[in-house]
C-alpha cells in the first residue's frame, strides 16, 4: 500500500511540476483587409505525446440553416457531436481524404456525431442546404486556439520546446513563425494573413 501511495504521489508530482513550467502563447491573427478576424485556428505544430480527445465532446450544431460555429479545431481522436437544431431537416457531410463521413439526413433533436481520427482539414456541407459549409482543423495536439472577432488568441500550458506556431485560415492559407517556450514565461505573437481570392 505504501508503493501504491508513493507511486502515485511521484505521478502527480511530475504532472504538477510540468504544469507549473508551462507557457502560454498569447497575441492576434488577423486577416488583411478585413474587419473580423474570427475563427482564425492558431497551433502549435511539433509538440509531441500522448494526448487524450476531451471528456467533454465539441459540438458542431445546426442553428439557423448554418453550422455553428463555421470553423472548429479538435485534437485527433475527439469525437464531435452534430446535433440539429433548427425546425428543419439537415444532414453533414464531407468528403474530404483525412476523414470523410456522411450522416445522412435527420431532424430537429436529433444528435449524430463523427469521430476525427486523422489529422487534417475536414470541409463539411449539407445535401440540403447548399450555402452550409464549415470546417474542422484536426490537429495532432491540443496547444492550440480559434480566434475571436478581433483576432485574439490565448493557448496555454504549452511545455518547454521550440516549435513552430501556425496560423490557418480556411481553406487553406497557412502562416508560420518560430515559437520558443521556457517555464512560465508568457509569449506574443502576432500574425497577418491574406485572405484567397
Amino acid at each position: 500500500m505504501k508503493k501504491l501511495l508513493f507511486f502515485l504521489f511521484v505521478i502527480y508530482w511530475v504532472s504538477f511540476v510540468g504544469l507549473a513550467q508551462a507557457g502560454t502563447i498569447v497575441g492576434k491573427a488577423k486577416v488583411q483587409g478585413k474587419q473580423d478576424h474570427q475563427n482564425i485556428v492558431v497551433y502549435v505544430d511539433g509538440a509531441t505525446g500522448d494526448f487524450q480527445p476531451p471528456s467533454k465532446r465539441p459540438e458542431l450544431n445546426h442553428i439557423n440553416l448554418s453550422f455553428q460555429p463555421p470553423v472548429l479545431g479538435v485534437l485527433k481522436g475527439t469525437i464531435v457531436d452534430f446535433p440539429n437544431s433548427d425546425p428543419v431537416f439537415h444532414s453533414a457531410f464531407s468528403i474530404s481524404p483525412s476523414n470523410p463521413f456522411d450522416l445522412g439526413l435527420y431532424q430537429k433533436g436529433r444528435e449524430k456525431f463523427v469521430h476525427f481520427k486523422n489529422p487534417g482539414v475536414t470541409e463539411i456541407f449539407c445535401h440540403i442546404h447548399s450555402h452550409m459549409h464549415a470546417y474542422v482543423l484536426v490537429l495532432d495536439n491540443p496547444y492550440f486556439a480559434v480566434t475571436d472577432a478581433d483576432g485574439t488568441f490565448t493557448i496555454a500550458n504549452v511545455p518547454d520546446g521550440n516549435y513552430t506556431l501556425k496560423a490557418w485560415l480556411n481553406p487553406a492559407v497557412v502562416i508560420a513563425k518560430p515559437v520558443s517556450v521556457q517555464g512560465k514565461q508568457t509569449v506574443n505573437l502576432d500574425f497577418t494573413l491574406v485572405a484567397e481570392r
